[in-house]
């Protein structure tokens, strides 16, 4: 049979908590690692800048063409450098469009160089071959625009 314990045990006279001293240490270190890691995250800012961009104006893009098909009329991207309008055609020969989204503002940093137009018809092919390239001043990412209506992403120009 087992002996029941004293009261006494389950209650100590030692404090528990940290002391300052371990408090402060704990402190310095979690420092020194953000010292660390902080400029390493900045660094990698523009590159998640420009991925964001690309995967944003190819599923607009994709968006647009479901819209050219969905409901029979041709659906066009314009483009600007740092900007870009998805626009619904007001009539078949694309002369006249009704303004769909607005202004839709690239992320911070990321620009289009020789901006394009892209453009799909009513049954989902594109107009021409269209080829969007987005930078971030060091490094590109092309979205392309085949004219089957297929969007993709690549890091080099489209062929």
């Amino acid at each position: 049979m087992e002996v029941p314990m004293k009261l006494s045990h389950y209650f100590t006279s030692q404090p528990k908590g940290l002391t300052l001293m371990e408090l402060m240490a704990t402190l310095g270190v979690a420092a020194i690692l953000m010292a660390i890691a902080i400029p390493n995250f900045m660094s990698t800012l523009p590159g998640l800048r420009l991925n964001d961009a690309a995967r944003q104006v190819a599923t607009d893009l994709q968006q647009i063409r479901m819209k050219a098909i969905a409901q029979n009329i041709p659906y066009q991207m314009t483009l600007s450098s740092t900007t870009y309008i998805l626009k619904k055609c007001n009539d078949s020969s694309c002369t006249t469009f009704t303004n769909d989204s607005g202004d839709i503002v690239l992320p911070t940093g990321v620009t289009v160089l020789t901006p394009p137009t892209a453009q799909f018809q009513p049954r989902g092919t594109a107009a021409a071959l269209t080829t969007i390239q987005l930078t971030n001043g060091s490094s590109s990412k092309w979205v392309c625009v085949r004219t089957v209506g297929r969007v993709n992403i690549q890091d080099t120009t489209c062929s």
